[in-house]
């Protein structure tokens, strides 16, 4: 068993249905067990999303892509292939103003892989705008842009097989971001909200044919847009203090684990 307390707890939600787990590298390869059945556990993740929606999942311009052709409203991730790439045919630093002014000057600059916040600015300007980009490149990242919607609440709904599972809010406070870990206050979702946030997180999980996720849903003037897809479903801000939340969570991984030895 894991000294990590989500993983712990995600494999103490399968403990009462002979579930075991095999240590392979510590707090990170896991081998569950049940019967004659097994599968590898990656982190957190069980494996029940095909390979491409898992890499389609983690391109904030590649779902932006996806959704916008299936009729799906997001916010707007444009895609900067790093200028040092052999591949680059374009000026992405030209191409970052040009989208920095049809968008008004007021834009998000992030890593197009990236998660949990990191590497994400709001910028107001063109000169900003150089200077993180070439930090954002120097690091070997792709990068995206986004115009920047002033948003008090985002939502999160997990999604499984198809179905919503779990629904919160998350508050701004302090920051214009709304990462927990950040600071933003997680509240319950209004429940007149539920039906439109459902459709849009179930439609979202099958546009990108991803079967356990999250969705984020940023709360805008222009109405609700999907802001990003999470292909690893992470809860763990969410769940500290509260012991009704922490078994809501663990109902959904023990149906999802249970769902993974279906499909072996």
């Amino acid at each position: 068993m894991t000294y990590r307390p989500y993983l712990a707890m995600i494999q103490e939600s399968v403990q009462k249905d002979d579930v075991t787990f095999e240590e392979i590298s510590p707090y990170y390869l896991y081998r569950a067990q049940r019967e004659k059945k097994s599968f590898i556990m990656h982190d957190v993740e069980i494996g029940l999303n095909n390979s491409a929606s898992l890499k389609l999942a983690r391109s904030k311009s590649g779902t932006y892509s996806v959704l916008k052709k299936a009729g799906i409203p997001a916010v707007e991730h444009l895609f900067l292939l790093n200028h040092s790439s052999r591949f680059s045919k374009t000026n992405s630093y030209q191409l970052a103003t040009d989208y920095f002014h049809s968008f008004n000057e007021s834009v998000v600059l992030k890593q197009d892989d990236g998660s949990q916040g990191e590497n994400v600015y709001k910028i107001t300007s063109a000169d900003e705008l150089k200077i993180q980009l070439k930090a954002l490149f120097s690091l070997h990242l792709n990068a995206c842009l986004s115009p920047f919607y002033s948003s008090t609440y985002e939502y999160r709904i997990v999604a499984l097989k198809g179905e919503p599972k779990l629904f919160l809010a998350k508050e701004r406070t302090t920051s214009w971001k709304h990462n927990l870990i950040g600071g933003s206050r997680s509240k319950d979702v209004p429940p007149a909200l539920i039906p439109s946030l459902s459709k849009i997180a179930i439609d979202t999980a099958q546009a990108l044919e991803l079967n356990f996720c999250s969705v984020d849903i940023l709360d805008t003037t222009n109405g609700l847009l999907v802001l990003e897809v999470n292909e690893q479903v992470m809860l763990d801000e969410y769940i500290k203090g509260d012991p009704s939340r922490k078994e809501k969570v663990s109902a959904i991984y023990r149906e999802a684990i249970l769902e993974r030895f279906k499909q072996l």
